[in-house]
């Protein structure tokens, strides 16, 4: 028995699927049934990793052993208990947007292995995985005898001297996904390749009868010859004709599309757990990558908060000490959504803070950081920033905007919209939009430089860095949060502590959207200065 023991880490799940892979290919499996091997493994081992270890600290254990017929294949570990077996298996037949979310995985995994078997050993969790080589599906052995092709290999039965005869040549095209669906086809020579699910349809089989059937009438996938094709084809109403002399042929007709049907949606399954699998991994990924422990300082609180729309978004903010008296905090916003926005916000927040630890002033950051992602930027991404360096001493702030939402200041003593020295002003002690200068994105044009601008905070002033997903969030009815709606939200709750302003902000985002899907990132910043 090979045995493999690695930290519970997203970083080591390549070397456990290759352990895996080695295994299964020494049992001598094909390489399709290995990728599916590795599938089944891979809803395991992220479980293991994502929820097993709270603390984030633990190891995981891969045991594989090739017996005579079959690879056996067991992961431990010592996290929380937890039995995927007791979870109960999603209604695959009722309609995607009508489907509970979770358990498909675990499901899958089950359809893929021929065994699947949990226990809790003490301080352990141990699941075994089963997976026979030549042998009948979820036998206990192999009895060395030779296999009968399944019942409806070639259980048709087609009048083929009254079809019409089509022959196609090596890589033509039988149909295309999303052509219109007028005949099906019988294939007495050669096979087809099912591109979109990758499944070979050889001679003696049916094809192209989901189509003729479906109520869109249209190709569900492309068939592409694999090889020269001899066919009978037949249209819709001749089939109906025939069905209607031969019901036998009907029904085992009707037995085939079901189980194509569920072989379809099998790979559809699968498929779409391993890309919510891999989104799962980036947004852990990617929210490892933001700062979630906040600074304890005498002379000022900073909390943050961020909320993508999908799993992955293009949102940031950070912040980092320069040195012991100075911290730069920085908001910013990448165009699009999704992983490439994901990507580059990566990029762009490790920029700023490799140029910024250099000591440079804001403008001069941004600037350096736009000459550095411009030459590359082949797609014309780019980011709105506002990082702004404050002296924690004497609150002595230097900022600078590229193309991002102007921040709001609650001047406790003073007002932003009138004078500082008018006693009687009625906006005292309000959230107010600083006015700064617009300045232009980072990463379309090089040699850009946005302007630096300087002021001062007073203890018990607040600065509040946000992105766009916070004003322009809709409801139901298309209206948008407004900008107005935030500086009032803000100043209302002025004098809570800075942590319950955003907590309390964004649940009135959530009761103003009155359950409208959140269509962008929703990122905020607040800094406190006490002085």
């Amino acid at each position: 028995m090979e045995n493999l023991k690695l930290p519970a880490k997203l970083e080591n799940l390549q070397k456990m699927f290759s352990f895996i892979k080695e295994a299964s290919s020494r049992q001598g499996f094909p390489e399709e049934l290995i990728d599916k091997i590795q599938l089944a493994c891979e809803e395991a081992l992220v479980n293991v990793i994502s929820y097993a270890y709270p603390s984030g600290e633990g190891d995981l254990s891969i045991y594989c052993e090739n017996k005579e017929n079959c690879i056996e294949i067991v992961i431990s570990d010592s996290g929380i208990p937890f039995d995927p077996l007791s979870i109960s298996d999603p209604d695959i037949f009722s309609p995607i947007e009508e489907r509970k979310i979770g358990g498909l995985g675990i499901f899958m995994m089950k359809e893929i292995m021929d065994g699947v078997k949990y226990k809790r050993d003490e301080t352990q969790n141990i699941l075994t995985l089963t997976k026979y080589n030549s042998c009948h599906p979820k036998a206990t052995h192999c009895d060395k005898k030779e296999i009968k092709p399944a019942a409806d290999s070639c259980a048709c039965r087609w009048p083929l001297d009254y079809m019409k005869k089509e022959v196609f040549k090596k890589g033509d095209f039988l149909f295309k996904k999303g052509d219109a669906a007028e005949k099906m086809y019988y294939i007495s020579k050669g096979s087809v390749n099912l591109v979109e699910i990758n499944k070979t349809v050889k001679h003696c089989e049916v094809i192209g009868e989901m189509g003729i059937f479906s109520p869109f009438k249209q190709r569900t996938a492309t068939a592409v010859c694999e090889e020269d094709l001899e066919t009978f084809t037949m249209g819709k109403d001749e089939v109906i004709k025939f069905f209607g002399k031969d019901p036998s042929s009907a029904i085992e007709l009707i037995q085939l599309s079901v189980k194509r049907f569920m072989e379809n949606l099998q790979q559809e399954t699968a498929a779409r757990e391993r890309i919510e699998s891999e989104l799962r991994i980036a947004q852990e990924i990617q929210m490892s990558m933001i700062p979630n422990v906040f600074p304890q300082k005498k002379e000022f609180e900073l909390f943050a908060f961020i909320d993508p729309a999908k799993e992955v978004g293009g949102d940031f903010y950070d912040f980092f000490f320069i040195d012991d008296k100075r911290i730069c905090f920085v908001i910013g916003d990448v165009s699009g959504k999704g992983v490439p926005a994901a990507l580059f916000m990566a990029i762009t927040r490790t920029l700023i803070k490799n140029e910024a630890k250099r000591g440079l002033d804001t403008d001069e950051i941004l600037a350096r950081v736009n000459n550095i992602i411009c030459p590359d930027n082949s797609t014309c991404q780019f980011v709105t920033v506002f990082c702004v360096i404050m002296d924690i001493k004497t609150g002595e702030l230097q900022f600078c905007n590229a193309g991002h939402n102007p921040p709001l200041l609650c001047d406790k003593d003073g007002c932003l919209i009138c004078t500082k020295n008018d006693p009687d002003c009625e906006r005292k002690g309000c959230f107010d939009y600083l006015k700064v200068p617009g300045g232009f994105v980072v990463g379309v044009i090089e040699n850009t430089k946005c302007e630096k601008k300087t002021m001062k905070l007073n203890p018990g002033d607040i600065l509040f860095l946000y992105t766009d997903g916070v004003t322009e969030a809709m409801n139901p009815k298309q209206e948008q949060f407004s900008e107005e709606r935030l500086g009032k939200s803000l100043t209302a709750l002025k004098d809570n502590d800075i942590t319950d302003i955003i907590a309390r902000l964004r649940k009135e985002i959530l009761v103003f959207a009155s359950g409208a899907q959140q269509s962008d990132d929703i990122t905020m910043l607040a800094v406190r200065y006490l002085g």
